[in-house]
Protein backbone atom coordinates (compact mmCIF):
# COMPACT_ATOMS: atom_id res chain seq x y z
CA UNK A 1 0.00 0.00 0.00
CA UNK A 2 2.23 2.65 1.56
CA UNK A 3 5.73 2.40 1.97
CA UNK A 4 6.49 4.51 5.29
CA UNK A 5 10.39 4.50 4.48
CA UNK A 6 9.79 5.96 1.60
CA UNK A 7 7.86 8.69 2.80
CA UNK A 8 10.14 9.32 5.65
CA UNK A 9 12.50 10.70 2.84
CA UNK A 10 10.35 12.92 1.63
CA UNK A 11 11.52 17.05 3.49
CA UNK A 12 7.55 17.53 3.50
CA UNK A 13 6.93 14.79 5.74
CA UNK A 14 10.32 15.32 8.01
CA UNK A 15 8.32 18.83 8.26
CA UNK A 16 4.93 17.53 9.53
CA UNK A 17 6.88 15.28 11.76
CA UNK A 18 9.14 17.62 13.60
CA UNK A 19 6.10 19.58 13.80
CA UNK A 20 4.16 16.37 15.11
CA UNK A 21 7.03 16.87 17.98
CA UNK A 22 6.94 19.96 19.03
CA UNK A 23 3.02 19.82 19.24
CA UNK A 24 3.47 16.86 21.13
CA UNK A 25 5.71 18.16 23.59
CA UNK A 26 3.65 21.35 24.25
CA UNK A 27 0.19 19.02 25.23
CA UNK A 28 2.57 17.63 27.70
CA UNK A 29 3.52 20.70 29.30
CA UNK A 30 1.07 23.27 28.66
CA UNK A 31 -2.04 20.99 29.03
CA UNK A 32 -4.29 23.93 29.70
CA UNK A 33 -3.79 24.86 26.13
CA UNK A 34 -4.04 21.48 24.70
CA UNK A 35 -7.25 22.51 22.57
CA UNK A 36 -5.44 25.55 21.18
CA UNK A 37 -2.86 23.61 20.33
CA UNK A 38 -4.41 21.03 18.49
CA UNK A 39 -6.10 23.69 16.64
CA UNK A 40 -2.78 24.87 15.59
CA UNK A 41 -1.87 21.49 14.53
CA UNK A 42 -5.23 20.65 12.68
CA UNK A 43 -5.00 23.97 10.89
CA UNK A 44 -0.56 24.30 10.46
CA UNK A 45 -1.14 20.45 9.16
CA UNK A 46 -3.86 21.11 6.76
CA UNK A 47 -2.98 24.47 5.35
CA UNK A 48 0.36 23.03 4.21
CA UNK A 49 -0.63 20.19 3.18
CA UNK A 50 -3.75 21.53 0.66
CA UNK A 51 -0.49 24.38 -0.14
CA UNK A 52 1.73 21.56 -1.36
CA UNK A 53 -0.90 19.82 -3.13
CA UNK A 54 1.31 16.66 -2.07
CA UNK A 55 -1.06 13.52 -1.42
CA UNK A 56 1.03 11.72 0.42
CA UNK A 57 1.21 14.77 2.86
CA UNK A 58 -2.08 14.90 3.17
CA UNK A 59 -1.89 11.39 4.44
CA UNK A 60 0.84 12.09 6.80
CA UNK A 61 -1.09 15.13 8.53
CA UNK A 62 -3.99 12.96 8.63
CA UNK A 63 -1.67 10.14 10.48
CA UNK A 64 0.42 12.95 12.88
CA UNK A 65 -3.11 14.72 13.65
CA UNK A 66 -4.42 11.69 14.68
CA UNK A 67 -1.58 10.15 16.81
CA UNK A 68 -1.92 13.84 18.52
CA UNK A 69 -5.33 13.76 19.10
CA UNK A 70 -4.83 10.24 21.03
CA UNK A 71 -1.62 11.38 22.71
CA UNK A 72 -4.04 14.47 23.95
CA UNK A 73 -6.70 12.05 25.38
CA UNK A 74 -4.57 9.89 26.93
CA UNK A 75 -2.11 12.76 28.83
CA UNK A 76 -4.97 15.11 29.29
CA UNK A 77 -8.48 13.66 29.13
CA UNK A 78 -11.54 14.88 28.14
CA UNK A 79 -13.79 18.23 29.78
CA UNK A 80 -17.20 17.67 29.76
CA UNK A 81 -20.75 19.55 30.07
CA UNK A 82 -23.43 19.55 32.76
CA UNK A 83 -25.35 17.23 30.86
CA UNK A 84 -22.75 14.73 31.70
CA UNK A 85 -20.64 15.43 34.48
CA UNK A 86 -22.60 17.95 36.63
CA UNK A 87 -21.34 21.46 37.82
CA UNK A 88 -22.40 24.44 40.23
CA UNK A 89 -25.41 26.98 40.13
CA UNK A 90 -24.98 30.32 40.93
CA UNK A 91 -27.93 32.09 41.71
CA UNK A 92 -28.40 35.60 40.62
CA UNK A 93 -30.77 37.69 42.53
CA UNK A 94 -32.65 40.50 41.18
CA UNK A 95 -33.11 43.86 43.26
CA UNK A 96 -37.11 43.83 42.40
CA UNK A 97 -39.47 41.90 40.42
CA UNK A 98 -39.46 42.32 36.55
CA UNK A 99 -41.75 41.56 33.78
CA UNK A 100 -41.14 38.90 30.85
CA UNK A 101 -39.81 41.09 28.32
CA UNK A 102 -37.03 42.43 31.18
CA UNK A 103 -36.55 39.09 32.10
CA UNK A 104 -35.80 38.35 29.04
CA UNK A 105 -33.57 40.57 28.02
CA UNK A 106 -31.27 39.56 31.34
CA UNK A 107 -31.18 36.17 30.76
CA UNK A 108 -29.81 36.62 26.49
CA UNK A 109 -27.23 39.15 28.32
CA UNK A 110 -25.78 36.85 30.48
CA UNK A 111 -25.76 34.34 28.02
CA UNK A 112 -23.78 36.96 25.53
CA UNK A 113 -21.00 37.51 28.25
CA UNK A 114 -20.67 34.02 28.60
CA UNK A 115 -20.59 33.36 25.17
CA UNK A 116 -17.48 36.21 24.81
CA UNK A 117 -15.92 34.38 28.12
CA UNK A 118 -15.33 31.06 25.78
CA UNK A 119 -17.86 29.42 28.23
CA UNK A 120 -20.01 27.51 25.34
CA UNK A 121 -21.66 25.21 27.70
CA UNK A 122 -23.47 27.20 30.02
CA UNK A 123 -27.38 27.26 31.49
CA UNK A 124 -28.95 30.35 32.24
CA UNK A 125 -32.60 30.05 33.45
CA UNK A 126 -34.96 32.52 34.81
CA UNK A 127 -36.72 31.41 38.17
CA UNK A 128 -40.06 33.36 38.51
CA UNK A 129 -39.89 37.28 37.66
CA UNK A 130 -36.99 38.02 40.46
CA UNK A 131 -34.25 35.64 39.99
CA UNK A 132 -32.02 33.61 37.06
CA UNK A 133 -29.61 30.42 37.83
CA UNK A 134 -27.05 29.99 36.04
CA UNK A 135 -24.90 26.52 35.82
CA UNK A 136 -21.22 26.26 34.83
CA UNK A 137 -19.39 23.15 33.84
CA UNK A 138 -17.01 22.02 36.82
CA UNK A 139 -15.99 23.11 40.21
CA UNK A 140 -12.69 24.78 39.93
CA UNK A 141 -12.95 27.38 42.32
CA UNK A 142 -10.78 30.15 40.01
CA UNK A 143 -12.70 29.01 37.60
CA UNK A 144 -16.02 29.77 39.69
CA UNK A 145 -14.78 33.12 40.89
CA UNK A 146 -14.12 34.71 38.01
CA UNK A 147 -17.45 33.70 36.48
CA UNK A 148 -18.98 35.66 39.30
CA UNK A 149 -16.99 38.58 39.00
CA UNK A 150 -17.91 39.08 35.40
CA UNK A 151 -21.43 38.09 35.45
CA UNK A 152 -22.21 39.89 38.98
CA UNK A 153 -21.80 43.14 37.41
CA UNK A 154 -24.15 45.50 35.99
CA UNK A 155 -21.94 46.29 33.40
CA UNK A 156 -23.34 49.82 33.20
CA UNK A 157 -20.01 51.82 31.79
CA UNK A 158 -19.87 55.50 32.32
CA UNK A 159 -16.86 58.39 31.65
CA UNK A 160 -17.47 61.16 33.38
CA UNK A 161 -15.59 64.74 33.18
CA UNK A 162 -16.23 67.84 35.25
CA UNK A 163 -19.31 65.43 37.30
CA UNK A 164 -20.98 65.18 34.11
CA UNK A 165 -21.54 62.00 31.76
CA UNK A 166 -19.98 62.14 28.69
CA UNK A 167 -18.96 58.95 27.36
CA UNK A 168 -21.67 55.81 28.11
CA UNK A 169 -22.17 52.04 27.33
CA UNK A 170 -24.64 52.57 24.98
CA UNK A 171 -22.66 54.86 22.48
CA UNK A 172 -20.07 51.95 22.43
CA UNK A 173 -20.11 49.88 18.96
CA UNK A 174 -19.86 46.10 20.55
CA UNK A 175 -18.02 44.71 17.33
CA UNK A 176 -15.20 47.64 18.26
CA UNK A 177 -13.89 46.38 21.64
CA UNK A 178 -10.61 44.36 21.26
CA UNK A 179 -7.68 44.62 23.90
CA UNK A 180 -5.35 46.95 23.01
CA UNK A 181 -1.69 46.41 22.04
CA UNK A 182 1.27 47.16 24.41
CA UNK A 183 2.57 49.92 22.44
CA UNK A 184 -1.11 51.49 23.10
CA UNK A 185 -0.97 51.86 26.88
CA UNK A 186 0.48 54.71 28.41
CA UNK A 187 3.38 54.38 30.68
CA UNK A 188 2.52 52.74 34.09
CA UNK A 189 -0.73 50.79 32.45
CA UNK A 190 -0.56 46.91 32.25
CA UNK A 191 -3.55 46.29 30.46
CA UNK A 192 -5.84 48.53 27.69
CA UNK A 193 -9.26 47.92 26.10
CA UNK A 194 -9.66 49.79 23.00
CA UNK A 195 -13.41 50.96 20.99
CA UNK A 196 -15.57 52.87 19.09
CA UNK A 197 -18.35 55.16 19.55
CA UNK A 198 -21.68 55.85 17.19
CA UNK A 199 -22.11 59.27 15.78
CA UNK A 200 -24.33 60.62 18.68
CA UNK A 201 -21.74 59.26 21.36
CA UNK A 202 -18.49 61.17 19.43
CA UNK A 203 -21.21 64.43 19.19
CA UNK A 204 -22.23 64.30 22.96
CA UNK A 205 -18.14 63.51 24.06
CA UNK A 206 -17.17 66.73 22.19
CA UNK A 207 -19.76 69.18 23.57
CA UNK A 208 -18.91 67.15 27.12
CA UNK A 209 -15.72 67.77 27.56
CA UNK A 210 -15.33 71.43 25.70
CA UNK A 211 -12.49 73.26 26.96
CA UNK A 212 -11.49 70.56 29.55
CA UNK A 213 -8.32 69.93 29.16
CA UNK A 214 -6.31 68.58 31.55
CA UNK A 215 -9.06 67.54 33.09
CA UNK A 216 -9.18 63.92 34.18
CA UNK A 217 -12.05 61.64 32.57
CA UNK A 218 -12.98 59.20 35.37
CA UNK A 219 -13.86 55.76 33.33
CA UNK A 220 -16.74 53.99 35.26
CA UNK A 221 -17.88 50.05 35.36
CA UNK A 222 -21.01 49.75 37.52
CA UNK A 223 -20.38 53.02 39.66
CA UNK A 224 -22.62 52.35 42.72
CA UNK A 225 -26.10 54.06 43.17
CA UNK A 226 -27.81 55.35 46.38
CA UNK A 227 -24.18 54.75 48.18
CA UNK A 228 -22.48 55.94 51.17
CA UNK A 229 -19.26 55.42 51.45
CA UNK A 230 -17.64 55.63 55.20
CA UNK A 231 -14.08 55.61 55.18
CA UNK A 232 -10.90 56.33 58.04
CA UNK A 233 -8.32 58.86 57.26
CA UNK A 234 -5.73 56.58 57.21
CA UNK A 235 -7.96 54.31 54.66
CA UNK A 236 -8.28 57.36 52.78
CA UNK A 237 -4.47 58.18 51.63
CA UNK A 238 -2.95 56.32 49.36
CA UNK A 239 0.23 58.49 49.49
CA UNK A 240 1.31 59.62 53.28
CA UNK A 241 2.95 62.59 51.04
CA UNK A 242 -0.47 63.83 50.13
CA UNK A 243 -2.22 66.19 52.87
CA UNK A 244 -5.38 64.89 54.42
CA UNK A 245 -7.20 67.86 52.75
CA UNK A 246 -6.07 67.25 49.20
CA UNK A 247 -7.34 63.98 49.03
CA UNK A 248 -10.50 64.69 50.85
CA UNK A 249 -11.13 67.05 47.68
CA UNK A 250 -9.64 64.82 45.54
CA UNK A 251 -12.06 62.01 46.42
CA UNK A 252 -15.06 64.85 46.82
CA UNK A 253 -14.46 65.39 43.00
CA UNK A 254 -14.51 62.11 41.91
CA UNK A 255 -17.76 61.32 43.49
CA UNK A 256 -19.39 64.31 42.15
CA UNK A 257 -21.84 63.62 39.23
CA UNK A 258 -25.26 65.62 38.31
CA UNK A 259 -27.39 63.03 38.31
CA UNK A 260 -26.79 61.56 41.72
CA UNK A 261 -24.11 61.76 43.86
CA UNK A 262 -21.83 59.17 46.21
CA UNK A 263 -22.00 60.66 49.96
CA UNK A 264 -18.24 60.45 51.71
CA UNK A 265 -17.71 60.15 55.28
CA UNK A 266 -14.68 60.23 57.29
CA UNK A 267 -15.23 57.32 60.65
CA UNK A 268 -12.87 59.80 62.27
CA UNK A 269 -14.94 62.52 63.83
CA UNK A 270 -18.48 61.36 62.78
CA UNK A 271 -21.50 61.49 64.69
CA UNK A 272 -23.44 58.86 64.05
CA UNK A 273 -26.29 60.08 65.84
CA UNK A 274 -26.85 63.04 63.73
CA UNK A 275 -27.04 60.92 60.58
CA UNK A 276 -30.01 59.93 59.24
CA UNK A 277 -29.88 58.11 55.53
CA UNK A 278 -32.43 58.84 53.28
CA UNK A 279 -31.70 57.89 49.74
CA UNK A 280 -28.90 56.46 50.30
CA UNK A 281 -29.57 52.31 50.43
CA UNK A 282 -25.70 51.19 50.51
CA UNK A 283 -22.90 51.35 52.33
CA UNK A 284 -19.72 50.88 51.53
CA UNK A 285 -16.92 49.80 53.71
CA UNK A 286 -13.75 48.34 54.56
CA UNK A 287 -13.79 44.51 55.53
CA UNK A 288 -11.70 45.31 58.69
CA UNK A 289 -14.00 47.66 59.90
CA UNK A 290 -14.75 47.01 63.54
CA UNK A 291 -17.80 44.81 64.18
CA UNK A 292 -19.74 48.29 66.71
CA UNK A 293 -19.56 50.76 63.49
CA UNK A 294 -20.95 47.92 61.36
CA UNK A 295 -23.78 47.12 64.16
CA UNK A 296 -23.95 51.24 64.01
CA UNK A 297 -24.55 51.11 60.30
CA UNK A 298 -26.73 48.44 60.34
CA UNK A 299 -29.21 49.73 63.07
CA UNK A 300 -29.44 53.28 60.43
CA UNK A 301 -30.61 51.01 57.77
CA UNK A 302 -27.83 50.67 55.68
CA UNK A 303 -27.10 47.94 53.77
CA UNK A 304 -23.24 46.86 53.92
CA UNK A 305 -21.16 46.39 50.99
CA UNK A 306 -17.52 45.31 52.66
CA UNK A 307 -14.98 46.04 50.29
CA UNK A 308 -11.08 44.06 51.10
CA UNK A 309 -9.63 47.16 49.66
CA UNK A 310 -11.33 50.71 49.93
CA UNK A 311 -8.20 53.06 49.30
CA UNK A 312 -8.40 55.26 46.55
CA UNK A 313 -5.21 55.35 44.29
CA UNK A 314 -4.57 59.41 44.54
CA UNK A 315 -2.27 61.09 41.96
CA UNK A 316 -0.91 64.60 41.51
CA UNK A 317 -2.52 66.83 38.47
CA UNK A 318 0.81 67.25 36.33
CA UNK A 319 -0.73 69.75 34.74
CA UNK A 320 -2.80 71.52 36.90
CA UNK A 321 -2.17 72.01 40.51
CA UNK A 322 -3.76 69.56 42.77
CA UNK A 323 -5.13 65.68 43.21
CA UNK A 324 -6.88 63.42 41.82
CA UNK A 325 -8.45 60.07 42.00
CA UNK A 326 -6.81 57.92 39.20
CA UNK A 327 -8.28 54.41 40.30
CA UNK A 328 -10.71 53.35 42.52
CA UNK A 329 -11.97 49.92 42.87
CA UNK A 330 -14.43 50.14 45.48
CA UNK A 331 -16.72 52.40 43.44
CA UNK A 332 -15.97 50.90 40.16
CA UNK A 333 -13.35 53.34 39.31
CA UNK A 334 -11.05 51.80 36.56
CA UNK A 335 -8.77 54.11 35.29
CA UNK A 336 -8.83 58.01 35.46
CA UNK A 337 -7.11 59.47 31.97
CA UNK A 338 -6.92 63.16 31.27
CA UNK A 339 -7.74 64.38 28.50
CA UNK A 340 -5.27 66.26 25.99
CA UNK A 341 -6.15 69.40 24.96
CA UNK A 342 -6.23 67.95 21.19
CA UNK A 343 -9.38 66.34 22.06
CA UNK A 344 -11.42 69.05 23.75
CA UNK A 345 -11.88 71.25 20.60
CA UNK A 346 -14.88 70.18 20.02
CA UNK A 347 -14.32 67.98 17.00
CA UNK A 348 -15.87 64.27 17.44
CA UNK A 349 -13.63 61.45 18.68
CA UNK A 350 -14.43 58.04 17.65
CA UNK A 351 -12.12 56.12 18.64
CA UNK A 352 -11.27 55.35 23.06
CA UNK A 353 -9.40 53.44 25.22
CA UNK A 354 -9.54 52.42 29.06
CA UNK A 355 -6.55 51.48 30.53
CA UNK A 356 -5.08 50.37 33.61
CA UNK A 357 -3.01 48.90 35.98
CA UNK A 358 -3.01 45.17 37.57
CA UNK A 359 -1.83 44.10 40.52
CA UNK A 360 0.54 41.09 41.37
CA UNK A 361 4.19 41.12 43.22
CA UNK A 362 5.59 39.57 39.90
CA UNK A 363 5.85 40.34 36.19
CA UNK A 364 4.04 37.42 35.77
CA UNK A 365 1.39 37.76 38.40
CA UNK A 366 0.81 41.21 36.49
CA UNK A 367 0.59 39.52 33.59
CA UNK A 368 -1.82 37.05 34.16
CA UNK A 369 -4.27 39.48 36.26
CA UNK A 370 -3.67 41.98 33.26
CA UNK A 371 -5.46 39.25 30.77
CA UNK A 372 -7.88 38.16 33.41
CA UNK A 373 -8.92 42.18 33.88
CA UNK A 374 -9.29 42.57 30.10
CA UNK A 375 -11.05 39.50 29.50
CA UNK A 376 -14.15 40.30 32.13
CA UNK A 377 -14.01 43.96 30.71
CA UNK A 378 -14.40 42.91 27.14
CA UNK A 379 -17.27 40.38 28.44
CA UNK A 380 -19.26 43.00 30.18
CA UNK A 381 -18.81 45.64 27.53
CA UNK A 382 -19.98 43.59 24.69
CA UNK A 383 -22.58 41.48 26.64
CA UNK A 384 -24.25 45.20 27.07
CA UNK A 385 -25.67 46.28 31.36
CA UNK A 386 -28.91 44.61 32.83
CA UNK A 387 -31.46 46.97 33.36
CA UNK A 388 -31.76 46.00 36.64
CA UNK A 389 -29.72 45.99 39.91
CA UNK A 390 -28.33 42.03 40.69
CA UNK A 391 -26.55 40.40 43.60
CA UNK A 392 -25.14 36.77 44.01
CA UNK A 393 -26.41 34.58 46.01
CA UNK A 394 -25.21 31.15 47.25
CA UNK A 395 -23.35 28.66 44.85
CA UNK A 396 -24.20 25.12 45.15
CA UNK A 397 -23.60 21.72 43.26
CA UNK A 398 -25.72 20.52 40.63
CA UNK A 399 -25.31 16.24 40.12
CA UNK A 400 -25.37 15.37 36.43
CA UNK A 401 -29.59 14.80 35.78
CA UNK A 402 -29.08 12.06 33.88
CA UNK A 403 -25.00 12.06 33.56
CA UNK A 404 -23.56 8.68 33.61
CA UNK A 405 -26.57 7.44 31.43
CA UNK A 406 -26.62 10.61 28.90
CA UNK A 407 -22.81 9.33 28.41
CA UNK A 408 -23.47 6.11 27.38
CA UNK A 409 -26.18 7.15 25.28
CA UNK A 410 -24.00 9.25 23.46
CA UNK A 411 -21.18 6.88 23.26
CA UNK A 412 -23.46 4.39 21.92
CA UNK A 413 -24.71 6.55 19.38
CA UNK A 414 -21.74 6.93 18.10
CA UNK A 415 -20.97 3.12 18.26
CA UNK A 416 -24.53 2.72 16.30
CA UNK A 417 -22.89 5.32 13.73
CA UNK A 418 -20.45 3.78 12.76
CA UNK A 419 -22.40 0.40 12.11
CA UNK A 420 -24.68 2.38 10.66
CA UNK A 421 -21.91 2.89 7.99
CA UNK A 422 -20.44 -0.05 7.90
CA UNK A 423 -23.87 -1.78 7.10
CA UNK A 424 -24.53 0.95 4.53
CA UNK A 425 -20.80 1.01 2.65
CA UNK A 426 -20.78 -3.11 2.52
CA UNK A 427 -23.87 -3.08 0.77
CA UNK A 428 -23.10 -0.61 -1.51
CA UNK A 429 -19.42 -2.22 -2.22
CA UNK A 430 -19.35 -5.84 -1.05
CA UNK A 431 -15.68 -5.23 -0.76
CA UNK A 432 -14.28 -5.27 2.49
CA UNK A 433 -10.73 -3.71 0.93
CA UNK A 434 -13.29 0.00 0.22
CA UNK A 435 -15.31 -1.12 3.60
CA UNK A 436 -12.03 -0.89 5.52
CA UNK A 437 -10.70 2.74 4.43
CA UNK A 438 -14.08 4.39 5.12
CA UNK A 439 -14.55 3.34 8.38
CA UNK A 440 -11.01 4.10 9.13
CA UNK A 441 -10.80 7.50 7.95
CA UNK A 442 -14.66 8.29 9.74
CA UNK A 443 -13.15 6.27 13.41
CA UNK A 444 -10.25 9.06 12.68
CA UNK A 445 -12.16 11.82 12.39
CA UNK A 446 -14.34 11.13 15.49
CA UNK A 447 -11.14 11.00 17.35
CA UNK A 448 -9.81 13.90 16.34
CA UNK A 449 -12.96 15.55 16.79
CA UNK A 450 -13.51 14.32 20.46
CA UNK A 451 -9.68 14.90 21.25
CA UNK A 452 -10.54 19.09 19.73
CA UNK A 453 -13.87 19.66 21.39
CA UNK A 454 -13.17 17.76 24.71
CA UNK A 455 -10.07 20.11 25.36
CA UNK A 456 -12.90 22.84 26.31
CA UNK A 457 -15.78 21.16 26.62
CA UNK A 458 -18.19 18.17 25.32
CA UNK A 459 -22.28 18.89 25.40
CA UNK A 460 -24.92 17.20 24.07
CA UNK A 461 -25.16 19.61 21.11
CA UNK A 462 -21.18 19.38 20.45
CA UNK A 463 -21.69 15.42 20.32
CA UNK A 464 -24.79 15.96 17.99
CA UNK A 465 -22.45 18.24 15.95
CA UNK A 466 -19.50 15.27 15.86
CA UNK A 467 -22.10 12.85 14.76
CA UNK A 468 -23.59 14.78 11.95
CA UNK A 469 -19.72 15.77 10.66
CA UNK A 470 -18.86 11.85 10.59
CA UNK A 471 -22.33 11.20 8.31
CA UNK A 472 -21.27 14.31 6.28
CA UNK A 473 -17.79 12.73 5.79
CA UNK A 474 -19.03 9.36 4.82
CA UNK A 475 -21.17 10.88 2.16
CA UNK A 476 -17.69 12.20 0.63
CA UNK A 477 -16.04 9.44 0.73
CA UNK A 478 -18.95 8.03 -1.10
CA UNK A 479 -18.84 10.61 -4.08
CA UNK A 480 -14.64 10.16 -4.60
CA UNK A 481 -14.96 6.19 -4.13
CA UNK A 482 -18.26 6.41 -7.01
CA UNK A 483 -16.39 8.88 -9.23
CA UNK A 484 -13.26 6.52 -9.28
CA UNK A 485 -15.26 3.27 -9.70
CA UNK A 486 -16.92 4.87 -12.92
CA UNK A 487 -15.25 3.08 -15.69
CA UNK A 488 -12.80 5.16 -18.22
CA UNK A 489 -11.50 8.39 -18.17
CA UNK A 490 -8.42 9.85 -15.93
CA UNK A 491 -8.54 9.58 -12.06
CA UNK A 492 -7.48 13.07 -11.72
CA UNK A 493 -10.23 14.17 -13.52
CA UNK A 494 -12.73 12.21 -11.69
CA UNK A 495 -11.17 13.38 -7.87
CA UNK A 496 -11.34 17.05 -9.41
CA UNK A 497 -15.27 16.35 -9.98
CA UNK A 498 -15.75 14.70 -6.84
CA UNK A 499 -14.07 17.41 -4.87
CA UNK A 500 -15.98 20.31 -6.72
CA UNK A 501 -19.04 18.36 -5.42
CA UNK A 502 -17.12 18.26 -1.89
CA UNK A 503 -15.84 21.77 -1.97
CA UNK A 504 -19.59 23.20 -2.70
CA UNK A 505 -20.96 20.77 0.41
CA UNK A 506 -18.66 22.43 3.08
CA UNK A 507 -19.03 25.45 1.84
CA UNK A 508 -22.96 25.03 2.30
CA UNK A 509 -22.47 23.48 5.98
CA UNK A 510 -20.29 26.46 7.00
CA UNK A 511 -22.08 29.12 5.72
CA UNK A 512 -25.00 27.55 7.37
CA UNK A 513 -23.57 27.18 10.92
CA UNK A 514 -22.15 30.46 10.89
CA UNK A 515 -25.37 32.47 12.38
CA UNK A 516 -25.57 29.67 15.27
CA UNK A 517 -22.16 30.29 15.80
CA UNK A 518 -22.00 34.11 16.21
CA UNK A 519 -25.73 34.25 17.36
CA UNK A 520 -24.96 34.74 21.05
CA UNK A 521 -27.12 31.26 22.28
CA UNK A 522 -24.73 29.29 23.91
CA UNK A 523 -27.05 26.15 23.60
CA UNK A 524 -26.17 25.95 20.06
CA UNK A 525 -22.96 27.22 19.58
CA UNK A 526 -21.18 23.67 20.58
CA UNK A 527 -23.40 22.26 17.61
CA UNK A 528 -21.95 25.01 15.12
CA UNK A 529 -18.46 24.66 16.30
CA UNK A 530 -18.11 21.23 16.11
CA UNK A 531 -20.17 21.10 12.54
CA UNK A 532 -17.94 23.71 11.42
CA UNK A 533 -14.55 21.82 12.21
CA UNK A 534 -15.72 18.57 10.93
CA UNK A 535 -16.61 20.25 7.72
CA UNK A 536 -12.61 21.60 7.33
CA UNK A 537 -11.14 18.48 8.73
CA UNK A 538 -12.47 16.60 6.28
CA UNK A 539 -11.75 19.06 3.21
CA UNK A 540 -8.28 19.98 4.29
CA UNK A 541 -6.85 16.74 5.75
CA UNK A 542 -8.91 13.25 5.56
CA UNK A 543 -11.19 13.62 2.34
CA UNK A 544 -7.63 13.87 0.43
CA UNK A 545 -6.41 11.36 2.33
CA UNK A 546 -8.83 9.05 1.86
CA UNK A 547 -8.60 9.72 -2.19
CA UNK A 548 -4.90 8.39 -1.61
CA UNK A 549 -6.19 5.08 -0.40
CA UNK A 550 -8.91 4.47 -2.17
CA UNK A 551 -7.34 5.19 -5.64
CA UNK A 552 -4.29 2.63 -5.24
CA UNK A 553 -7.15 0.22 -4.12
CA UNK A 554 -9.22 0.76 -7.12
CA UNK A 555 -6.15 0.65 -9.26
Amino acid sequence: MIDVIELLKDRKILFLLLAFAILTVGLTIYSTYAGLLLLLAFILFGVLSTVWKDKRARFAALAFLLLLSITNIALNGMKFGIDFSGGTRIPIILERSVDQATMDEMVQTIKSRASVLGLTEVKVRAVGTSQIDIEVPGSDENLIQSIEDVLSKQGVFQGIVDGKVALQGDYILPGTISQAYQSQLKPGSDWGVSFSVNKEGAEHFAQTVLGKADYPMYLFLDRPKNAAIFISSDELKSDAQIPLSDSIQAVENVLVLNTGNISLYVLDDLNFSSLQPVNESVALISSSLDQSTKDKLTSLGYNLSEQENITPVISPLYARTGYFVSEWRAIGLLSAPTLHDTITQGIPSYNYMISGSAKGNTATERAQNAQKEVKEIIAILKGGSLPVQISLGSRTSVPAPLGQQFLQLSFMGVLASILAIALFVSIRYRQIKIVAPILAVSISELIILISILGSFTIDLAAMAGILAAIGVGVDAQIVITDELKKKGGDHEEKLNYAFSIITTNVVIAIVAMLPLLFSGLVEVIGFALSTIIGSLLGFLISRPAYALLVEKIID
